[in-house]
């Protein structure tokens, strides 16, 4: 999701982090949290239970190396995404491959945000999409 997201679909954009939307459900927090515990993150003062709280907001890292969980984003619904999303691969040499917001659901967030980055950001995509017509 996010710049990354952009990136796949439209075009390169300059970014320090990569957005995770997470399904926020009790079940998927817990695994949030055993998964980020298992990689090291810096877990002080949350709580598994908060991967589940709508319009939280968790970073983790520093720039250029950070990323962020988010369990809702403006816009879009996570299941509705989910049954969406678009799989690529990232690595070719590796074959490692990962699931991506779609572009149609990327707008929306973006749309949704609002803030100028955001914007240009559907525009490209927009753009993209038209252009693969």
């Amino acid at each position: 999701m996010g710049a990354y997201a952009v990136i796949f679909h439209a075009q390169p954009r300059f970014t320090n982090y990569i957005d995770v939307f997470i399904q926020a459900d009790p079940s998927n927090a817990h695994a949030t949290y055993a998964a980020l515990a298992a990689f090291g993150a810096a877990l002080e003062g949350i709580r598994p239970e908060d991967f589940a709280e709508r319009g939280s907001f968790f970073r983790f890292g520093r720039d250029p190396h950070g990323f962020g969980i988010l369990p809702e984003i403006p816009g879009v619904d996570f299941d509705a995404a989910w049954e969406r999303r678009v799989e690529g691969v990232i690595d070719p040499e590796g074959g490692l491959k990962a699931f991506f917001i779609s572009a149609p659901d990327l707008i929306a967030s973006k749309l949704a945000a609002g803030r100028p980055q955001d914007l240009a950001d559907a525009d490209a995509v927009r753009k993209a999409l038209e252009a693969q017509k």
